[in-house]
């Protein structure tokens, strides 16, 4: 009995080991299995973080390697990469792995540019900008709703544009928009060792958009008669979209600068001329070209200007733009998705014959059916004889930043350059009237354009006059030593009479204010900058400002007589488009040019380049590999036969049958002619698809 007891106890015993040993088993196992499986996560794991660091390497080297493509010594700081839920940054040179926090804390530091918008006031100088300042601070006091009164043509009629003093959202002004966005003055002499006579605007413009010095006349050309690229074309090299606006001519000087390359400015009035640019225009790829003029050109007026449609729209239309032609189909082309617009705005002259005009004279102003101080048909009507329905420089700002931002939505962004060109038209015979409203004006869409930035933080806004026009001065200085009469027209005696009569609309007609000279002044001008803080210190780094600069330490004094400038706050304005473009990671413009403007024949000296033969007669360049390049257009045939299109740049025959030597800084041509200018450029992919 007792021994059955035993091996019944050991049998139990040795069941329960069992179990325990089976337990532990697979309690082992699980423990095991647990631990692979958490081994295969952490392999998994490894691998995903091992494949978002290389992926994240390889789109760091791609990043770095596109600045070395852009012509910069090396990428910057601050781009952040996502990867599976990695997050990773260039920092201090290097990639780095940062957490979600930092990432945000990274981003808010170096904020991504996308877009920018760069306006030019042409001819708009401390001397009319006081006297738009002036105005407003006096009836922005009386502003209803945010609204100021504009300026008077008559009594009871008012500019076009609404003046304001809440367009910037969040803020309240008393003056110009402009004011708090001063943070220098531009040195506008053609040549950078001395040369203060004034400029024209089509030196200026170069010196504003392509970000060389150069000479009178030239356009996109620097005084060695090469060409050189402009900011839209940079911008176009880096996949943005581009557009110009201006209240002028897309033949007109300060456009030129930004659309065209040219040597002969002073040949824009004939045919021939406007036919070259026309065909440059066309086919650069531009997105949006809003402008005033017969086609793009200049309008009949008198003997002086062709009558002559060298743009035509149908011209237009077959390079794939919608063709507007006044201010409803502006509006609807925008609001109904068109990505490409161009303009045919222009006075009917046949229409003003058939009512009884004499188009024998100069100066027709056909707003109030009598002859004017300056030729109307130059540029639209001016904002203070603009009525309903008429165009506006908002209403073609507004259009632009529709197309291009909504229509068109690159993720790459945009370029835009918008010019109020009519400020000079008026402040050049010191037509106080006209340049005042004209300033205003201006700064609404100055005023727009900041807001619309702030809303994205993603853009740059830039504004420089080209030149100063009038040198108007205070008229309380003026009235003290009054300047010999030089046109007719009646000066004023005070700051405080002036802006009453504007208002009121009581101004007499041809009213002067003194100043430095009728046309052109070689004073600085004022320079603007809204970005993002972060961006808006590189910038002012970049141009060689001290970091506090603002409006009231960039100058003292008021008007062209009364102004003190501060030499720290002072630039170049050939520096303003390379600071923009590098703040905004964009094309260098000398790599841009690098890449737009090949030289491959010289008509004076056919020994120089051989790379194969010109025929001027079709304007055909024939490689010796056999591609063909055709002047001013975007299609090339490569040695196969197969067209291609360029994405931006154009080959070009650059002429200059009469090429001066320019011996001093002045940018004056001196009597001593030089070699008659002769040479055909074709972008870098041609010339690299012929197998140099």
């Amino acid at each position: 009995m007792g021994e059955k007891k035993s091996k019944k106890s050991l049998i139990v015993i040795i069941a329960v080991i069992a179990v325990v040993v089976i337990a532990a088993g697979a309690v082992a196992g699980v423990l095991i299995l647990k631990e692979n499986m958490a081994h295969k996560r952490a392999a998994e794991a490894m691998g995903r973080f091992v494949h978002a660091s290389e992926t994240a390497q390889a789109l760091a080297d791609e990043y770095r390697q596109s600045f070395l493509n852009k012509g910069y010594s090396a990428a910057p700081d601050g781009k952040v990469f996502e990867v599976d839920g990695y997050g990773f940054a260039l920092l201090d040179g290097e990639l780095k792995q940062v957490s979600p926090e930092r990432i945000a804390e990274i981003r808010a530091a170096n904020p991504e540019i996308k877009n920018i918008i760069f306006l030019i006031p042409d001819g708009a100088g401390f001397g009319s900008y006081d006297s738009a300042n002036a105005y407003k601070h006096k009836y922005s006091q009386t502003a209803v709703d945010g609204i100021v009164d504009g300026i008077a043509d008559t009594p009871d009629s008012r500019q076009a544009t609404k003046i304001t003093t809440n367009r910037i959202e969040g803020k309240t002004v008393t003056g110009l928009y402009l004011d708090e966005y001063m943070i220098a003055t531009a040195n506008t002499a053609m040549m950078h060792a001395g040369g203060h006579s004034a400029t024209d605007s089509a030196a200026a413009g170069t010196a504003l958009l392509c970000g060389k010095k150069t000479v009178y006349t030239m356009t996109g050309v620097t005084p060695d008669f090469s060409p050189v690229a402009n900011i839209l074309e940079a911008a176009r090299l880096d996949g943005k979209t581009t557009g110009f606006v201006t209240t002028k001519c897309l033949v007109d000087a300060t456009p030129s600068a930004g659309t065209i390359h040219s040597l002969r400015r002073p040949d824009q009035d004939s045919c021939a001329y406007q036919t070259a640019a026309s065909r440059q225009i066309l086919n650069s790829r531009i997105d949006v070209e809003l402008c005033y003029g017969s086609d793009g050109g200049y309008v009949k007026s008198s003997l002086k200007y062709s009558d002559k449609a060298v743009i035509n729209d149908d011209r237009a239309a077959n390079h794939g733009y919608t063709v507007v032609t006044d201010l409803a189909s502006l509006r609807a082309a925008a609001d109904g998705g068109a990505k490409k617009l161009f303009s045919r705005f222009q006075i009917n002259f046949q229409e003003m014959i058939d009512n009884g005009a004499d188009l024998t004279k100069t100066n027709y102003n056909m707003t109030t059916a009598a002859w004017n101080t300056d030729y109307q048909g130059q540029h639209i009507l001016y904002d203070v004889d603009a009525r309903e329905g008429d165009l506006t420089l908002m209403d073609l700002a507004l259009a632009a930043l529709k197309v291009l931002d909504e229509n068109i939505n690159d993720p790459d962004g945009f370029c835009l350059v918008i010019e109020g060109g009519a400020i000079d038209n008026a402040a050049e015979g010191r037509n106080v009237k006209e340049s005042v409203a004209e300033y205003l004006a201006f700064d609404e869409v100055f005023g727009y354009c900041v807001n619309w930035a702030m809303k994205r933080g993603d853009t740059i806004v830039v504004a420089c006059p080209d030149h100063d026009s009038g040198g108007f001065y205070n008229p309380e200085t003026h009235a003290k030593a009054p300047e010999k009469p030089n046109k007719a027209g009646k000066a004023l005696t005070d700051v405080d009479s002036l802006v009453t009569a504007l208002h009121d609309g009581t101004l007499p007609d041809n009213t002067i204010v003194g100043g430095a000279v009728l046309g052109h002044s070689p004073q600085n001008v004022p320079v603007w900058l809204y970005a993002p803080d972060p961006v808006r210190a590189k910038i002012i780094s970049l141009l060689g400002l001290p970091a506090d600069t603002e409006t009231g330490k960039v100058r003292t004094g008021l008007f062209c007589d009364g102004t003190v400038f501060d030499e720290k706050y002072v630039i170049n304005n050939s520096d303003i488009a390379h600071a923009v473009l590098e703040a905004a990671g964009v094309t260098k413009l000398d790599t841009a040019t690098a890449k737009l403007f090949v030289p491959v024949y010289d008509a004076n000296d056919a020994a120089k380049y051989d790379y194969g033969t010109y025929d001027e007669e079709t304007g055909v360049f024939t490689f010796k590999n056999g591609v063909k390049a055709t002047k001013f257009s975007p299609v090339y045939t490569d040695a196969e036969g197969k067209e291609h299109t360029l994405d931006c740049g154009l080959p070009i025959f650059l002429t200059n049958p009469v090429a001066y030597k320019y011996e001093d800084d002045s940018g004056r041509k001196t009597a001593k002619k030089g070699q008659a200018t002769a040479v055909f450029y074709v972008p870098l992919e041609i010339f690299e698809a012929a197998g140099n």
